[in-house]
């Protein structure tokens, strides 16, 4: 299980890798499975969460297409990774192109997953919805 919490700025390798923060390693030791996400950002799973979210789009798939649809769509994206011995994944080059990952990236631990954005998308998401959490908190 994920220890959620946190935004890791990093850099794609020059072998297109991502080196994940040793906080992550342990729940990612037996590989991962990498997704296309929402908002143009990768989805990145361990296997018992990829198998949990598995389950979770047969019993509940998202509204607003057509459930075989959402599968087909999902489940064409993913692809497996071992992690090496460094904690690094390989990105694939058509989750890469999806997501527009260049060289600078973020990296959010959410609770049963990791995002992994493009760095210039990521502060642009947070240009946008970082006001409209901030004032959830304000008194009025």
């Amino acid at each position: 299980m994920l220890e959620p919490g946190g935004t890791s700025m990093i850099k794609l390798d020059d072998k297109n890798r991502v080196i994940m923060p040793p906080k992550t390693r342990p729940s990612l030791a037996g590989g991962v499975y990498l997704a296309k996400g929402q908002d143009k950002c990768l989805y990145l799973y361990s296997k018992p969460q990829f198998d949990a979210q598995r389950e979770q789009n047969r019993l509940n798939p998202p509204p607003g297409m057509p459930p075989i649809a959402f599968k087909r769509m999902f489940f064409s994206s993913v692809v497996f990774q071992n992690m090496d011995k460094q904690g690094r994944v390989l990105v694939p080059f058509k989750l890469r192109e999806y997501a527009g990952l260049v060289r600078d990236l973020a990296l959010i631990v959410l609770e049963d997953w990791i995002e992994i954005w493009d760095a210039a998308s990521w502060e642009a998401y947070e240009a946008v919805y970082g006001p409209m959490y901030a004032q959830l908190f304000e008194e009025g």
